[in-house]
Parts: C-alpha cells; structure tokens; sequence
C-alpha cells in the first residue's frame, strides 16, 4: 500500500540526478509510496522540467554534468516549490550555502530511503499550510477553515461546521506534524488537561475533530497509534457521492 490515498492525485517530483542508479533506486521507492517521479540528470533537462511539471517538490544533486545545481536553487524556490539538495559533499559550507540560497532540507549521500519518504512528506505538508489572499482563511491542503468564524468551510455547497477553539489547536498541531506521531503528552498541553485525564478527554476530543472534518465533506486519516499518540495523514481530500463512509478507511505506508 502506498502512501496517497485513494482519489487524490499524485505528488509530482522532479529528481535531478546524474547518477543513473541513483536515479533509479530513488524513482522506484518513491513511486512505489505513490509518488510521480519525473527523471532528470543535467541542469538543463532540470530547469524544463520544473518549468514545465510545476512539481510539489524538487529533489536536487548538486554535481551535475553541465554545471552545478546550486546555481538552479534560486529558479525553483522562486517558483515557490520547496526543494531537498541531495549530494555527496558533506561538508558544512555546501549545507550551509544551499540553505542560504533557499533549499528547505540537505540530506547527503548516501541516502537512507524511509528517512528521505518522511522529509518529503514534512516538506510538503508544511508547504500546503499556506495563507490564503483572505487572511481570515487558514487551509492544509484541500481542508480550510474560517478562523474569523471559527469554522471548517465544507469541500462543496453544505453549511460551515463550527468548531472550538481547541479544536482548532488541535487541528493545527496534527497538519503541522503531518506523517509523524504526535505524543499525548503534547497534545494534553493543547487541550489543557491533567496527566490522569489525557487518555479519556483526549480520544473524545480527537474524535469530534474527526467527525467534524468528515461532516465537512474531507476524508481524513486521523488514528490512534497504541502507547504512543496520533498520527494524521498528509493526504487530505473531498469525500465524493459513494465514498466509502468507513472511519479510517486508507493507512499510512511505513
């Protein structure tokens, strides 16, 4: 099983990489965690690629045939699409100028595949938590909510569907760590509750969160990760006529 749920529209990836092992070993686990990679090797073939592909993220080596990536670093976060640097120099100055010049990561070869999964997803769930023009209007995604009423705006012509406050919070703190375990430790502090009180107010209160995002019209994965906390899906989208209205119907890939 992948990691995209069912309906939503693949992450594009644009992979600017010389080394055609490399190149493959990356394409295929990523495509197999349901992403479209798209393969590039020169600087060159990059640039039309992410010109072209308008990708939601850009993996980027750096020593490549016809000059070096960092000089195409700033035309793709330009575009506002985050870039990872993925390269063998190791050396402080190249994470450092690549960082300078506007990547969101660096990871340096060779590169552990799971970790590499989980920084993309980071990556792009924090790029989807954007502003809208609206500044009242905060939105993860195809999920957005009316913080001036304090309301989940519903994927298509239904009513807006309150919420509070802390559910709100609590809303906030899953996109934020989105793929990842968030601990009830953390999450007690949102909903301001005692040690000996999490697991009780804190089930009902995900709970809730859950079903009112579903009433909203957006299937979500929002589950309960034994002894450890929650863990919410990246993906999140419309729920159409004959969706299957099961909770927690899609699973995150490991």
């Amino acid at each position: 099983m992948t990691g995209q749920n069912a309906g939503a529209a693949p992450a594009r990836v644009v992979l600017i990489e010389d080394s055609e092992p490399v190149r493959q070993m990356i394409s295929v686990y990523l495509s197999n965690n349901g992403m479209k990679v798209f393969e590039a090797d020169t600087v060159s073939a990059g640039r039309r690629a992410v010109n072209l592909l308008k990708p939601q993220i850009v993996l980027l080596d750096l020593g490549l045939e016809d000059g070096d990536g960092i000089d195409l670093l700033p035309e793709i976060v330009n575009q506002k699409i985050p870039c990872m640097v993925i390269s063998a120099r190791s050396q402080a100055l190249d994470r450092v100028i690549s960082l300078e010049k506007g990547a969101h990561d660096y990871m340096t070869k060779p590169i552990e595949l799971r970790e590499l999964l989980l920084r993309m997803r980071r990556m792009m769930a924090s790029q989807s938590i954007v502003s809208s023009p609206n500044e009242t209007i905060w939105a993860f995604g195809e999920i957005k909510v009316d913080q001036a009423l304090r309301a989940i705006i519903p994927a298509s012509g239904n009513k807006n569907v309150p919420i509070t406050a802390m559910e709100f919070k609590l809303l906030r703190m899953f996109t934020s760590r989105a793929g990842r375990v968030v601990d009830r430790a953390e999450l007690a502090k949102v909903i301001g509750v005692r040690s000996v009180e999490v697991s009780r107010a804190l089930d009902i209160s995900v709970s809730r969160l859950r079903k009112k995002l579903r009433d909203a019209g957006y299937e979500v994965n929002l589950r309960s990760v034994r002894g450890s906390g929650y863990l919410f899906s990246s993906d999140a989208i419309s729920l159409g006529e004959g969706s299957d209205e099961s909770e927690d119907a899609n699973s995150l890939a490991n």
